[in-house]
């Protein structure tokens, strides 16, 4: 059920949209005796005469029951509904001027309510936020009667949109942590950290640009199929950022945009060089080693011929 109000100037026009037989029938009046839009605009104005300061004179209502409630309740019932509606925005359903008309050309129907904001004595009714008081008595009436109410529908939308919000928030920092976990154990290439996340139930998948190179990624949990980018799930998922960290596309096949191919020519140069020197230490090493080896027997040769000579030399 949705419930809307307004302060209007209220001319004829609206009179006649809304008391219209030709879309629905009359529900309620009250200190009205016109029959017709005109008669019902003028018998108003003459309460709306005694009051020379105010504009809007007229307070125009729509109540809503959901279309489902709609088909089920009763014109009885939905007089009663208006009247709860006019009562919970404090108004005096004996003394104030108002006519409901519901319209029923449209499968949802709904409720137009014309009210004279000025009294017989010139008073205005207060209209301070009558559109959220609308809202809020459409709200409480629905609740009361056990009828679907918008109001509640937003709220449900909005805990259930904070409840993905908060089970994103979680998948996030789980697949983040999967990311650290992989990136502890130091691949050297970008081939090898996408294959670590697969294990980790984390899949990449390529995001490609018009010019058919490689923009990006992103990552699908596995255990529920839930996709979002890799830099959404953290800055350092994005693939500039692994790159950055030194990782490289093995596969020359890769096609990057200029910048990123740099960057991978960079890294792959310097893990070539890395792996050189490594390859030219350890054969230092070994060099070394023979060296040593070399002179060890060298000497124990040497110890042995001393020992020898010195055993027949006596």
């Amino acid at each position: 059920m949705i419930g809307k109000a307004k302060s209007c100037v209220g001319g004829f026009s609206l009179f006649n949209y809304v008391v219209d037989d030709e879309k629905g029938i009359e529900l309620l009046r009250n200190n009205l005796c016109g029959e017709t839009p005109i008669e019902l605009f003028q018998e108003m104005k003459i309460l709306q005469n005694l009051n020379q300061k105010a504009t809007n004179k007229l307070i125009s209502m729509v109540l809503s029951p959901h279309v489902d409630d709609g088909e089920n309740l009763s014109q009885k019932q939905l007089q009663i509904l208006t009247m709860e509606f006019l009562k919970e925005l404090e108004i005096d359903t004996e003394k104030s001027q108002f006519i409901a008309f519901l319209h029923t050309e449209k499968r949802h129907q709904h409720i137009h309510i014309l009210l004279n904001r000025v009294d017989e004595n010139g008073k205005l009714f207060q209209d301070h936020h009558i559109g959220k008081k609308a809202q809020w008595s459409a709200h409480r009436i629905a609740e009361k009667n056990g009828l679907i109410s918008a109001k509640q529908m937003r709220i449900d939308k909005i805990k259930a949109s904070e409840d993905v919000k908060s089970d994103s928030k979680n998948l996030r920092k789980e697949i983040y942590q999967k990311h650290l976990n992989v990136m502890e154990s130091k691949p050297l290439t970008m081939e090898k950290y996408l294959s670590e996340m697969l294990k980790q139930n984390v899949k990449f998948i390529p995001t490609i640009n018009k010019q058919g190179e490689l923009q990006g990624f992103r990552v699908r949990n596995m255990e529920n199929q839930t996709e979002m980018k890799a830099s959404d799930v953290h800055r350092n998922m994005g693939l500039k950022n692994l790159l950055d960290s030194g990782l490289f596309f093995q596969h020359e096949n890769t096609d990057l945009n200029i910048s990123m191919q740099k960057l991978n020519i960079i890294n792959t140069q310097k893990y070539q060089q890395e792996l050189q020197f490594a390859l030219e230490k350890k054969k230092s090493k070994e060099v070394d080693s023979n060296i040593s080896i070399s002179n060890k027997i060298s000497i124990d040769n040497n110890e042995k011929e001393i020992k020898y000579n010195t055993k027949f030399s006596r």
